[in-house]
């Protein structure tokens, strides 16, 4: 392996002054290129992003403001937050199967709380003021996950998009292999990506803290621990289809784990990368008091495989690059093909580099949060 590393050194570093001058000539444009979207893509991006990405995720959840300041959900919302001396958000309801809620904003003063109706009809109204108390900590703390799960949201949709895609021309039907596997092609590709977005704004304690305020907000603990036993009975009994990039907003994380199988392969669903909310168990007993050891919600053990499928899929794309290059110059140039493998996999080597460090960031900084609470 160090061999055939510094056999490839030693090929770069030969080239003559004239390639690496033809080289620069070449790569200059690209530079002023990347400049350029950066200025006038990206920056704007962010700012739609951060002023918009609410409205964008209720849009997308087809929501509905109550606007009856006499309905029971409205006058609940409206005390506690008078008692927590925090901005009144908005309230929304979705029409959704899976019992859940979340919080969206770009801070307390334009934050809004979505219930679910399958959360209304499973709780009654006390759970129903736990569970709302919940939210409002999120709100007085102000809601970092908005904007990211909009960003990371759009990675993601383009899993079914491929899926689909695929399936309407010609690839075969839902159950085939090839659907599928451009599906985990495709999932290969973004899903680490979207995850590190969604981490990089999320911090493992939120749900804790926000657990135990909205205790102290609406002094009833053990409605919000039977809230939370109903919402997780009924997750772990079906399964929701949801964008993973939106899960860290939920009150509980709906996402089953494990792996697919496509043509007796077994591979990761990706799915574990978007786990970060503490086990429900923990929360529970850290609201009795009966334990104060809390489990990282993200574990690195687990990134070797998914990463290693990663890596090949991108590895795949390069492929797809170089053909590309080679048809449309009409001849295959090796020390082309080479200088732009070095960059390609220098910039996919730097994004891998981010993601385990920003994976391991996390769960340091849960074991410290454990340390500090014992």
């Amino acid at each position: 392996m160090n061999n055939s590393i510094q056999q490839w050194i030693l090929l770069i570093l030969s080239l003559s002054m004239t390639d690496w001058a033809a080289m620069l000539e070449r790569v200059l444009p690209l530079l002023t290129l990347i400049n350029l979207v950066l200025l006038f893509l990206v920056l704007p991006l962010a700012v739609f992003f951060r002023l918009f990405s609410a409205k964008i995720l209720l849009r997308r959840y087809h929501a509905k403001e109550i606007r009856d300041k006499k309905s029971d959900i409205y006058e609940t919302v409206y005390r506690l937050a008078t008692k927590l001396g925090s901005p009144v958000p908005k309230v929304f309801i979705t029409d959704s199967a899976m019992p859940n809620a979340f919080t969206v904003g770009r801070s307390a003063k334009h934050a809004a709380i979505v219930m679910t109706t399958a959360l209304i009809e499973l709780l009654d109204r006390e759970e129903q003021e736990a569970v709302l108390a919940h939210e409002l900590m999120h709100v007085k703390s102000t809601p970092t996950g908005t904007a990211a799960a909009a960003l990371a949201g759009l990675f993601t949709a383009i899993v079914p998009f491929a899926f689909w895609g695929s399936i309407f021309t010609g690839f075969g039907q839902e159950d085939d292999p090839a659907p599928n596997l451009i599906k985990f092609f495709a999932t290969s590709l973004v899903a680490p990506v979207a995850a590190t977005i969604i981490l990089l704004t999320y911090s493992p304690s939120r749900e804790y803290e926000a657990d135990v305020q909205s205790v102290l907000l609406h002094g009833k603990p053990d409605k919000l621990v039977s809230a939370l036993r109903k919402i997780e009975a009924i997750l772990n009994l079906h399964s929701f289809a949801v964008n993973p990039a939106h899960v860290h907003l939920y009150i509980m994380n709906p996402l089953h784990n494990g792996e697919v199988t496509i043509m007796d392969i077994r591979l990761p669903t990706y799915l574990f990368l978007f786990r970060t909310h503490p086990a429900t168990d923990d929360r529970i007993a850290h609201l009795k008091q009966q334990s104060t050891e809390h489990k990282p919600a993200i574990k690195g053990v687990g990134l070797k495989k998914p990463l290693f499928f990663s890596f090949l899929s991108y590895l795949f794309v390069l492929f797809v690059i170089i053909v590309i290059d080679t048809f449309s110059n009409k001849d295959f140039v090796f020390a082309r093909a080479a200088a732009i493998s070095v960059l390609y996999l220098g910039a996919v080597s730097f994004l891998f580099a981010v993601i385990f460090a920003v994976f391991r960031a996390k769960t340091r900084t849960a074991k410290l949060f454990d340390i500090h609470h014992k």
